[in-house]
């Protein structure tokens, strides 16, 4: 942008696009040869998928994802940020799953079409920057297949996927805002897309990306663009509060009330890493939950094979380069110093978790700086040269054996073979023409398309041999058995697969265990079961400590006795409290549960066996005791409930001649308040329950126990000010150019 040097710049064609999009599809179908669910993995199984299909649902009846009392220490869809409920592209995927069939093909189509996307958008970004053309096409094929992106995002974590696929669109809108001084309206729908996601690293990203543009431009003194970034961030700021502000005002009741800096190097790469990055099959000695013997056996830390071209950079330009393009430089450095910060700092930093995630964002970053510096400074190709890419080849290749000694041989021909066409790509773009081997020549007529070719072919050669030496199902290294280690855990293609499965439950159900061969986390909203099971980012603490655990979807098998132990307070069992009617006990950890179960030795008086297998018995209420939210205790024995939704209980209370309590299955969430007869909210039971005190009184009363989330008006409120101020600003333009012309 504004740069004192700039190339002429060449025209985006249907054959570019094409091109792209042909290449990075056919890549992104490499991995269905050894994996035919490489795209439905993990989180997109026990999360996305149900959570979006539970959107669809409320969404078709008219209502947004805010709040599901059902959820029983979960459900604040407000609160975590990722339920899209200010979002209209979640709500466009969350319609589409809903009325789904096979969500295999649903999550393989959609995430393809976003791995495309980001292609499409990382070439779009490096076209805005000058970037010669061959070298804007191959960074478009190649970003979308950094390691983390495609093995962390692409696998399991979509929503990372999504925000990373979005964010050098954001960039090119924002700089074609600046620089070309189009309307707000691109660059703002961009970027509220990005926030109302509800992933974090995404905002960060792009906050950190918009601050290096006003950086940039307060140094060059271009006091226009810098009013014009401020009143972007002002309406960006305002959605960016509203997704993230009603988490925060629940923040000291939930599992993410942490602060301070911490390293147990959990997901945390460390610098030697990048030194083997260039080689799709190079892992990374850091803690995961994938590790064996030390080693995180996917490639996450794979940036790209064109990083070996750093050794025929013309270094004697690079100062030239760095004087004609500060604007870009510092737009450039600052996102990439906060993802190099996070990336190799500590595991946490308050209730940021896993550093690795900025690895999605430093791979594009880096591969992007390095297209440009090659467009700009060139190629030089010598000896010399050949000799430096041999001694990084060496060092690289040494590091990544030293993490797995086994695969020494196919690493060495692995990183041989890449070194070769690096060489070739490197002589070509220095300006050679030619091949010669004893008597063999091969003329280069058409230098631009050769290098494309190689790019191509060496782009699927690596992900060929990443994906047979990772995808593989047994893979015997030092005495492991090193497979894809993201869970699956067997959730069925098909809706009608998994409404198949719950036949054998009834009304809300809790699973102890963590076999897969059961309906898992958000896939209980594809049922008709209500279920405590379903998973969250952000769960109640007090509940978590108490009995569900950290992670609601794996709740051990040692947790039944305590459904079952009388509270020392109401003398109640936890089972009834929380309104359960099925529970299916896993045969795992304390087995002895398990066998008393399906022998019948152990099933509690007013329970029945239903069904059993090798993995689960399955235990069911003789009488269900009603509605998940509603009243679990009173000692008012005349009391009825009028009411019950997730937003309210309604009840009448006789009279009585002294101070009564009255518990409901309700997880206390901040935000309820008590309506009638000056009843009040006192401290909850177990530390979870909500519980009310209702004071005597010689007439009957009708209470209304209410609950709104906090600070759900003012988020609703900043995201129509920041919608209205947008088209506010782009409708004023509009008017001050059509004056203008008058």
């Amino acid at each position: 942008m504004m740069n004192k040097h700039k190339q002429n710049e060449w025209p985006i064609t249907f054959k570019n696009v094409g091109l792209i999009t042909l290449v990075i599809v056919g890549l992104s179908l490499i991995p269905l040869i050894f994996f035919h669910r490489f795209y439905f993995l993990d989180d997109t199984q026990r999360g996305a998928i149900g959570q979006w299909y539970e959107v669809g649902k409320l969404l078709s009846q008219g209502h947004l994802p805010i709040f599901n009392a059902a959820a029983q220490g979960s459900g604040n869809y407000l609160a975590e940020g990722q339920w899209g409920t200010f979002s209209p592209l979640v709500w466009l995927i969350a319609f589409t799953v809903y009325h789904s069939s096979n969500f295999v093909i649903f999550s393989t189509a959609f995430k393809i079409i976003l791995l495309v996307v980001l292609g499409l958008g990382a070439f779009f970004l490096a076209h805005s920057m000058h970037v010669d053309k061959k070298y804007a096409i191959i960074y478009g094929f190649i970003t979308p297949f950094v390691g983390f992106t495609l093995f962390a995002g692409a696998a399991s974590w979509v929503t990372d996927l999504m925000v990373s696929a979005l964010f050098p669109w954001f960039w090119w809108a924002l700089r074609r805002f600046l620089e070309k001084n189009t309307g707000p309206i691109l660059v703002f729908l961009i970027g509220y897309s990005i926030i109302t996601i509800g992933y974090v690293f995404g905002t960060i990203m792009l906050i950190m990306t918009m601050l290096g543009s006003l950086i940039a431009f307060i140094m060059n003194k271009h006091w226009q663009s810098v009013k014009r970034t401020v009143l972007l961030g002002v309406s960006l700021a305002a959605a960016t509060i509203a997704v993230y502000l009603p988490g925060i005002a629940i923040a000291t009741v939930t599992l993410r009330n942490t602060s301070g800096i911490f390293n147990n190097n959990f997901l945390s790469p460390n610098l030697s890493d990048l030194l083997f990055s260039f080689s799709p099959v190079g892992y990374s000695e850091m803690n995961s939950w994938w590790t064996a013997s030390g080693v995180t056996y996917m490639p996450f830390m794979y940036i790209g094979w064109p990083l070996l071209l750093i050794a025929f950079l013309n270094f004697k330009a690079i100062r030239s380069f760095i004087n004609n393009h500060k604007t870009d430089l510092i737009q450039w450095v600052v996102p990439f110093l906060l993802a190099f910060l996070l990336l190799f700092g500590p595991d946490s930093v308050g209730p940021l978790r896993f550093p690795v995630r900025m690895m999605a964002y430093f791979g594009q970053l880096l591969l992007l700086m390095l297209v440009m510096v090659i467009s700009q400074v060139g190629l030089t190709f010598n000896k010399a040269r050949i000799w430096f890419l041999t001694s990084i080849v060496l060092l690289g290749t040494y590091l990544e054996v030293s993490n797995t000694p086994a695969r020494l041989k196919s690493v060495l021909v692995i990183n041989l073979i890449i070194g070769l066409v690096i060489i070739a790509i490197a002589y070509i773009s220095s300006g050679g023409k030619k091949f010669q081997y004893k008597n063999y020549r091969f003329n280069i007529k058409k230098p631009a398309i050769t290098i494309l070719s190689l790019a191509i072919v060496i782009s699927f050669f690596s992900m060929i041999v990443q994906q047979r030496t990772i995808g593989r199902q047994r893979d015997s290294i030092q005495q492991q058995h090193i497979t894809y280690r993201y869970v699956d855990y067997d959730m069925p293609a098909k809706k009608a697969d998994i409404l198949n499965m719950a036949k054998k439950y009834k009304g809300n159900t809790v699973v102890l265990g963590n076999s897969s061969h059961i309906i898992m986390g958000n896939d209980w909203y594809v049922t008709d079961n209500d279920s405590m099971n379903v998973y969250t980012p952000v769960g109640f603490k007090k509940f978590s400590d108490d009995f569900r655990g950290g992670d609601p979807t794996r709740i051990p098998v040692k947790h039944y006795n305590k459904l079952f132990t009388l509270d020392k307070t109401t003398q109640l069992p936890l089972v009834d409290l929380l309104k359960i009617d099925t529970i299916a006990v896993g045969n795992e950890d304390d087995k002895k549960i398990y066998q008393n179960l399906i022998h019948r030795k152990n099933v509690p008086n007013g329970w029945r066996l239903t069904s059993y297998n090798r993995d689960f018995a399955v235990i069911q209420r003789n009488v269900s005791v009603g509605q998940v939210g509603s009243v679990a205790l009173s000692s008012l024995n005349s009391i009825k409930q009028v009411a019950n939704n997730n937003y309210q209980v309604k009840i009448y209370v006789p009279a009585h001649d002294k101070n009564e309590k009255v518990v409901f299955s309700r997880t206390a969430w901040p935000g309820y308040h008590v309506i009638g007869h000056s009843a009040k909210l006192i401290t909850p039971l177990r530390g979870y329950l909500t519980q009310i005190e209702v004071p005597a009184s010689h007439v009957p009363k009708t209470i209304t126990l209410r609950f709104e989330p906090p600070m759900l008006k003012p988020a609703f409120v900043l995201v129509v000010f920041s919608v209205v101020f947008t088209l506010s600003w782009s409708l004023i333009r509009m008017l001050i150019k059509v004056v203008g012309r008058n």
